[in-house]
């Protein structure tokens, strides 16, 4: 280890390789490939800003969302845009109920309702604040549906139908990527889903009552 006129430490690529856990053989690869920023001394060899190893550990223990939560979610954006452009939703005589407005922010919650979906996924081991977030999340809806005169049926029709949608990429994807495994992933997955936006619902109606 080094330490530069500035006060930052260098290590040697063996160093690096040992705070990292890692052979020697893919820390230079990684440094080869500009994963992991590192400098040559005039001998040539590699040296490494101990500050950009330990980012890299920082990195590397960030909790990762699972692939296939990561799929489902893009399933269902791809089912919404799909309903949006190709004129499904203009044919269901609730959607004529909502104006501009409220299109628009059902559109920002419906996000908002996927994070909250891929979250769950990734994360049930923090189901109570989850569902704290779902109901919030319905009083948002209730709130928008109020403020925009729509019918609480149509409004109930809607979320409904979106609900659909997400529960229709579990299936999808269940069918796609079989195996006993998986299989138990999206049982799983579908319980916790639905375990958090049944908190919406209920939350909306009030919301609109209140």
């Amino acid at each position: 280890m080094v330490t530069s006129h500035t006060g930052e430490e260098w290590l040697s690529l063996r160093e690096a390789a040992e705070l990292l856990g890692m052979h020697p053989a893919t820390v230079r690869l990684w440094a080869d490939r500009n994963e992991i920023p590192s400098r040559r001394t005039s001998g040539g060899h590699r040296r490494f800003r101990r500050a950009d190893i330990e980012a890299r550990l920082r990195q590397e223990a960030e909790p990762k969302p699972d692939p296939a939560s990561v799929l489902l979610v893009q399933s269902v954006l791809g089912r919404v845009r799909f309903a949006f452009t190709d004129g499904t939703l203009d044919t269901f005589p609730w959607y004529q109920h909502f104006d501009t407005t409220a299109r628009d922010a059902y559109r920002q919650l419906g996000r908002r309702l996927l994070d909250l979906v891929l979250r769950t996924l990734n994360d049930g081991t923090h189901i109570d604040d989850l569902k704290k977030e779902a109901i919030e999340l319905g009083r948002e809806y209730g709130s928008i549906t109020w403020a925009s005169n729509v019918p609480l049926a149509d409004a109930v029709r809607a979320f409904l139908y979106f609900r659909t949608l997400i529960d229709e990429g579990i299936l999808q994807l269940a069918e796609i990527r079989s195996g006993r495994d998986h299989d138990i992933f999206w049982i799983d997955s579908f319980h916790q889903i639905q375990a958090i936006t049944n908190e919406i619902l209920p939350a909306l109606i009030e919301a609109t009552q209140n």
